[in-house]
C-alpha cells in the first residue's frame, strides 16, 4: 500500500478499544476500528456492571451497545474480519487480510479467560464447565455448584449465582482473595455462599455432564470429592498480544510494556486495556488508556 487508508487502527472492539476509537474520532483522527465479529469483549458476559464511574449499574450488552453506535456516529470506520497479521510498511502498518493501514495501530485486544486445565475441564465445556455465570446460571438455580477463583470476576458471578437462587461454593486456592472487600463482605453476608480455602481442582468428574470435581488440598495435599451441577472458572486471564511485533517488550505473563502514553517499544505501536502491562482492571482504566493512547496520537 503507498499510503495508508486510515491515520489510526483499533484493534479490538471491546470496552477499551471503542473508547479509543471514539476518542481518535472525536479528536479529528480518520479510524477504523477492526475485530474479529466477536465483539464487545468480556464485557459484554457481565450481567450487571459494578465500577465506579458513569457505567455503574448498566449491563455490559447495552453498554457495547451504546458505545459502539457512539463511535460510529462519530465517523469511525467498523470494518469485521478475521485479523491473521500485522505487517510493517515504508509508512506505518497494514493489516493485508482487510486492506487498510495507518501510521498507528492501537492493539486493544483484550485477554482471554484462563481455564483450569485439569483432565474433564475441556470435555465437560458446555455441559457444566462454564465462564459466565450470567449466560448459564440459570440452568443451576436450586442445585449446588462451584465457583472456582477469588478476583472481583469469581465473587461476582458468585454473588449473581447465589442470588438467583444456586448454592454455591468458592475454591480459592490460597487463603486471601484477591476481590475488592466489598464483594468480599458481600459474599461473607450472603446464605447459600460459601467459601473454602486452599483448595485446587485436580479434575471435572462426569459423563453427561458435570457430576462432581476432584478438590486437592493444597497445604495438606488430601484430595477428596465435591459433588456439583457446575463449575464456574474464573482464574485469571491470558493477554492476547500475538499480533503485537516480535521486538515488542512483553512481561511474563505476555501483556505488553507501555510508555505513560501506552505507546510499547515498537513505535507506532500502541496497547491498552487488558493487553498491556500493570492494567488495573476497571473501567475507568481503560477510559484512561483510551485518552492517553489518542492523545499521543493526535497530537503526534
Amino acid at each position: 500500500m503507498s499510503s495508508p487508508t486510515h491515520q489510526a487502527i483499533v484493534i479490538g472492539a471491546g470496552f477499551a478499544g471503542l473508547s479509543a476509537a471514539l476518542e481518535l474520532a472525536r479528536a479529528g483522527v480518520q479510524t477504523a476500528l477492526v475485530d474479529d465479529g466477536y465483539s464487545g469483549g468480556l464485557i459484554t458476559n457481565v450481567g450487571l456492571i459494578e465500577d465506579p464511574g458513569p457505567y455503574d449499574a448498566m449491563a455490559g450488552a447495552d453498554l457495547f451497545g451504546g458505545l459502539l453506535g457512539h463511535a460510529m456516529e462519530a465517523g469511525v470506520d467498523y470494518q469485521i474480519g478475521e485479523i491473521l497479521a500485522l505487517d510493517r510498511t515504508d509508512n506505518g502498518w497494514s493489516l493485508p487480510d482487510l486492506g487498510i493501514s495507518a501510521p498507528a495501530i492501537v492493539l486493544a485486544t483484550g485477554a482471554k479467560l484462563r481455564t483450569l486445565n485439569v483432565p474433564g475441564e475441556e470435555r465437560l465445556t458446555g455441559l457444566g464447565v462454564s465462564q459466565c455465570a450470567f449466560c448459564d446460571g440459570a440452568l443451576y438455580v436450586g442445585q449446588s455448584v462451584v465457583v472456582v477463583g477469588g478476583g472481583d470476576a469469581a465473587y461476582q458471578e458468585a454473588l449473581h449465582l447465589a442470588e438467583i437462587g444456586c448454592s454455591v461454593t468458592i475454591l480459592l486456592r490460597g487463603t486471601t482473595p484477591r476481590a475488592r472487600q466489598a464483594f468480599v463482605e458481600r459474599a461473607a453476608a450472603t446464605p447459600g455462599l460459601t467459601i473454602r480455602l486452599q483448595s485446587e481442582v485436580v479434575e471435572v468428574l462426569g459423563d453427561a455432564g458435570v457430576e462432581a470435581i476432584s478438590v486437592k488440598n493444597t497445604q495438606s495435599g488430601e484430595t477428596d470429592t465435591l459433588k456439583t451441577a457446575a463449575v464456574f472458572v474464573f482464574v485469571g486471564l491470558e493477554p492476547q498480544t500475538a499480533l503485537a511485533p516480535p521486538a515488542a517488550e512483553r512481561v511474563a505473563s505476555g501483556a505488553l510494556t507501555v510508555n505513560a502514553a501506552m505507546q510499547t517499544t515498537v513505535p507506532g505501536i500502541y496497547a491498552i486495556g487488558a493487553a498491556r502491562a500493570d492494567y488495573a482492571g476497571m473501567l475507568m482504566d481503560a477510559v484512561a488508556d483510551a485518552q492517553a493512547a489518542a492523545n499521543a496520537i493526535a497530537t503526534n
